[in-house]
């Protein structure tokens, strides 16, 4: 009988405890975003965007500009063996979105939705879209653009994500 009186009273108890680790780990100070900057390898330059308007360029790198830095959204597509997530501005707070009408696609920033050219994954030090194009500097200055894989130097598509 002791034992059953004991094990009422453990269980609730140990529920409790499990109750108060969960929310602590909730708490805001975990629920922090983190945010990323991207430098290009081939120039070295970081992704940008405009806090007033919708263009996409690379720009020398100070994480402590809003316009250098990108969250990945919570939402979340799969497919082709990727998970794919939105790049969200911190500068404006819209998602990077390309789209796929020639080799060279021109890059700019747009309302979160759920547009198919909004959707990236940032594996493999690279920003791949879900359309299969991938992000890459431009030989002609600051422009970004996406286009296939290897069109360009390999190293214009490589982007080395930092984050704060």
């Amino acid at each position: 009988m002791k034992s059953l009186k004991t094990l009422r009273l453990a269980v609730p108890m140990g529920v409790a405890a499990l109750m108060l680790t969960v929310a602590g780990s909730i708490s805001p100070a975990s629920a922090a975003i983190t945010y990323w900057s991207y430098a290009n390898d081939y120039e070295g330059n970081c992704l940008a965007s405009s806090t007033t308007t919708d263009n996409v360029w690379t720009a020398t790198c100070n994480d402590g500009l809003s316009t250098r830095n990108w969250q990945w959204g919570s939402s979340h597509t799969d497919s082709h063996g990727y998970q794919w997530r939105q790049l969200v501005s911190r500068a404006n707070g819209h998602c990077l979105t390309t789209d796929n009408e020639t080799q060279n696609n021109a890059v700019w920033t747009s309302p979160c939705g759920n547009a198919p050219d909004q959707w990236w994954s940032g594996d493999n030090n690279g920003l791949q879209n879900e359309n299969g194009n991938h992000l890459r500097s431009s030989a002609n200055g600051d422009a970004v653009y996406t286009s296939p894989p290897y069109l360009v130097e390999a190293e214009r598509y490589v982007w080395w994500g930092a984050h704060s």
